[in-house]
């Protein structure tokens, strides 16, 4: 006995209904078909050629080196440091692969299971939920294409991703996408990230370090300086990626993820020399180009030295707080509660965002004062000031000096775990330069054009134009000598004036006195 009844044989009827079926699918897949064409031919045709790529060579960092071979300033439009395939460390390479994309090794430039779930996830919960660009693809956008979230870029970033796949090996293109992709302040590819976050190499970084330069991929609401518990949290999902593709075990996982970022963050400042180094830019520009100095990593050797360049700022700085003692206490220059710039509690300085060392000069914030002390917040550290560390200003009782919320410029003395102990100085209201040059081979060996090139980038030391002043006295004296004068013989010292259109001159002795006759010497 048929447990199943058998079907009833097709008629006629029904194969027209089955034939019309066929044809109305057939038909509508070639109109699917034909739309997709025409969209390939149409972006197809807006894309730029990836042989480009073949001469690539994308703007690098160019250095200035001292007479002893030190980095003594940097210029860069784009600042990267170029790496190798084999430069790159494991523990990075891993990270990226596990975050990015786990499949690059094996897909051709497009990891199709990977789209189509991202598709339904799309789908389901009718946004964007899951990304599914290859790094191949995410390296085309970088290259040639806008950030913009659009369809039609994507179809193109996949069209050049297939292209770039077949014209470069998986090690050429992985290369590619860790010296060009952007990692937040100014720091394109990895090797300048891991300087700038960390002050390392790339070949020194540790997992933990690894993972929150990949987080940072993922966009500039992921900076470890601006938003790091953010950051952080990313930084776990990376590690835990590469715990799910066993690049890490269990339980080392485990451990990074209780690690903080250790941020090291080495800002690029030409601070050591920059008048000079502004000079030295602006010959190179004049004789090489913008282009060349800012984009082809120059390697620039000058004959600076260093140590005498530190003797040269710190006897600028000196000369010139010394003649601010001299001239009295003009006040504090600023008040954050009077000109509203934040709140006590919260006020952060630039000065406090590099290390405080002895001996150097940094804003200080005024948290309060008594009859007999001030305390001043310094970053981290705290400092008391009583009458021996500002009696350059005759004055003795705190409150004559300081108010609550004035930022005024201390010396560091001395520093321990939490206190500083500090001296007040002033901020010059005049300038100085200095330059010194090597008498034998007429090098520049130290120069100096003002108390702060942040304020002012004039260069006094070659820009200036000044009078003469007693400075002529030596090369009169010395022509008047050569003609068969003594330093015995006589001058008359007395008043003159010299009619010119702006009036009556009249020049006068430093110390408006005359003289009389007088002997040369």
């Amino acid at each position: 006995m048929d447990i199943f009844p058998p079907l009833p044989p097709i008629t006629v009827r029904g194969k027209k209904y089955f034939g019309k079926i066929v044809f109305v699918f057939l038909f509508f897949l070639s109109i699917v078909v034909g739309v997709l064409t025409g969209l390939l031919f149409v972006y197809k045709s807006d894309l730029p050629e990836i042989h480009a790529l073949e001469t690539y060579r994308p703007g690098v960092i160019t250095e200035l080196y001292a007479d002893d071979g030190q980095v003594v300033g940097t210029f860069a439009l784009q600042r990267r440091v170029i790496v190798t395939y084999e430069q790159i460390p494991p523990v990075l390479r891993n990270a990226i692969l596990a975050t990015e994309d786990k499949n690059f090794f094996s897909h051709w430039g497009i990891d199709v299971p990977r789209l189509i779930r991202a598709a339904i996830k799309d789908l389901i919960k009718l946004r964007r939920a899951e990304g599914a660009s290859t790094i191949t693809m995410q390296l085309t956008r970088v290259l040639f294409l806008t950030p913009e979230k659009k369809f039609k870029r994507k179809i193109q970033e996949m069209l050049l991703a297939v292209q770039i796949e077949r014209a470069f090996s998986k090690q050429q293109i992985f290369t590619m996408y860790v010296n060009q992709i952007y990692l937040g302040h100014g720091n394109y590819g990895f090797a300048a990230a891991a300087e700038f976050y960390f002050g390392k190499q790339l070949s020194e970084l540790s997992v933990s370090e690894a993972a929150t330069l990949v987080a940072r991929i993922r966009g500039p609401g992921y900076s470890p300086l601006l938003y790091p518990e953010r950051s952080l949290a990313r930084r776990n999902l990376v590690i835990e990626r590469m715990r799910v593709e066993r690049y890490l075990t269990k339980a080392e996982a485990q451990e990074i993820k209780q690690m903080p970022l250790g941020l090291h963050v080495q800002y690029p400042r030409n601070d050591l020399a920059p008048y000079f180094v502004e000079e030295i830019r602006r010959y190179l520009e004049r004789t090489y180009g913008t282009e060349a100095v800012h984009e082809k990593g120059l390697r620039v050797y000058t004959t600076l030295n260093v140590s005498l360049q530190k003797a040269a700022n710190q006897a600028v700085v000196n000369g010139l707080l010394a003649y601010e003692r001299r001239h009295g206490w003009r006040g504090a220059p600023h008040n954050i509660l009077k000109e509203n710039l934040g709140a006590l509690e919260s006020y952060l300085d630039d000065d406090w965002r590099v290390p405080i060392e002895k001996g150097k000069l940094v804003n200080g914030l005024v948290m309060s004062v008594g009859s007999s002390a001030a305390t001043v917040k310094l970053g981290p550290y705290t400092a008391t000031l009583t009458s021996p560390d500002f009696a350059w200003t005759a004055k003795k009782n705190p409150k004559e000096i300081f108010a609550v919320g004035d930022l005024d410029l201390f010396r560091i003395v001395d520093l321990s775990a939490k206190t500083a102990r500090v001296q007040l100085e002033q901020k010059p209201a005049v300038q100085g330069a200095l330059v010194a040059i090597e008498n034998q081979t007429g090098e520049i060996k130290a120069m100096v054009g003002g108390y702060s090139f942040e304020e002012s980038k004039f260069n006094r030391a070659t820009q200036a134009l000044r009078q003469a002043g007693s400075s002529f006295k030596p090369y009169v004296y010395a022509t008047a000598f050569e003609q068969g004068l003594t330093p015995f013989e006589t001058v008359v010292d007395a008043p003159i004036s010299f009619p010119n259109p702006q009036g009556i001159w009249t020049p006068h002795n430093y110390d408006h006195k005359f003289e009389g006759t007088i002997t040369y010497r």
